[in-house]
């Protein structure tokens, strides 16, 4: 049986109700998508999962001439969702401006302090809708549930959430006083959150595993950046070469340190 088809391997076995939110926490929250053409304007909120709206974002002036916009709506969904960035991401801000604080000569506390009272650091959250399998065909629900579509991340039935999927092509963001840990349903594992990040990085910039021949015409010419990927038990590893070029290498993972300091709980 795989990892994502077992409960107690899949999600968090002890969820710290105080813990801020973290990449692969699934959340009820709201998720969009912009469509073409008007819709209502004045619609009841939803008072239950998975219902979608379609709401008026704007009209277009009789003339649509660019830079002019035409009229838009926006499919707006309230259900289950994921948190998508990794908590660097959800913390890079608040990170950066404490150690600007700390070099101006100010205690670490106090910049700490000052940071967290800055709601428009990292003040946007990408998230992505949790969907149901059911809406999906048979060889499609199949193939999730192997981990095996691109842009799909399989999610177990725990009895509370039906065998889902999160869809990586409905990303919307929102600010993070949209989001609060009391909406929150239940977190992914350490296990589950490589895999996710795998799955991210896959879906955003696919590349396969370089080749022998690419390796050795790849000789003699100067690595400008490397960026790795940790999965469960492996690490991917990017070099993006001087001429434009790409190898991707993989071998065993070892342990990856975070840095920075752990940003109090939100919402």
């Amino acid at each position: 049986m795989a990892w994502f088809d077992e409960c107690d391997k899949y999600f968090l076995a002890d969820l710290d109700d105080a813990r801020a939110l973290f990449q692969g926490d699934i959340i009820i929250a709201p998720t969009a998508v912009i469509v073409p053409g008007v819709a209502d304007t004045d619609i009841a909120a939803p008072s239950e999962l998975d219902v979608v709206r379609r709401v008026t974002l704007w009209r277009a002036s009789e003339t649509v001439d660019l830079p002019g916009a035409p009229s838009l709506s926006a499919d707006v969904r309230w259900g289950l969702a994921m948190v998508l960035p990794h908590s660097c991401a959800l913390e890079k801000e608040w990170n950066e401006r404490i150690q600007e604080l700390i070099a101006t000569g100010m205690g670490k506390s106090e910049a700490e302090g000052e940071a967290t009272a800055d709601p428009n650091l990292d003040s946007r959250i990408a998230i992505a809708p949790v969907l149901a399998c059911d809406g999906l065909g048979a060889e499609r629900v199949a193939a999730v549930s192997r981990g095996e579509s691109l842009g799909f991340f399989p999610v177990p039935s725990d009895g509370r959430i039906p065998q889902s999927y999160v869809d990586f092509n409905q990303i919307s963001t929102v600010r993070w006083e949209v989001l609060s840990r009391k909406q929150r349903l239940t977190a992914l594992s350490d296990l589950s959150r490589a895999h996710l990040g795998h799955r991210l990085a896959t879906f955003f910039a696919y590349r396969e595993k370089s080749t022998l021949g690419e390796i050795e015409a790849a000789v003699g010419q100067r690595i400008v950046d490397v960026n790795a990927t940790p999965t469960a038990k492996r690490l991917t590893v990017a070099l993006i070469l001087e001429d434009g070029s790409t190898l991707i290498l993989e071998g065993e993972r070892g342990q990856t340190r975070q840095a920075g300091a752990d940003r109090p709980a939100r919402g």
